[in-house]
């Protein structure tokens, strides 16, 4: 799924904390960062001034539940 154009990451991350699986973002670029990880957020807290990297990266739960908790980050159609 992909990022909505104004979402607030910050809030983003901490529901990613709520989640009961892993949450990856994948870049464009082949990049898969497990946002569960601390160092992950870290980097993808670096990345996120560029709104293009972000735009073009999805989000992926392996827990389909915690999609849920993602909603009001994401771009619902592309699911």
């Amino acid at each position: 799924m992909k990022f909505r154009k104004n979402a607030n990451l910050i809030r983003f991350i901490e529901a990613v904390k709520k989640c009961s699986g892993d949450v990856y973002f994948n870049s464009a670029e082949g990049d898969h960062l497990n946002l569960a990880s601390t160092l992950s957020q870290f980097l993808f807290a670096a990345v996120c001034e560029d709104k293009e990297f972000l735009r073009e990266g999805d989000v992926v739960c392996d827990n389909a539940a915690d999609y849920e908790k993602l909603l009001p980050f994401l771009e619902e159609d592309h699911h």
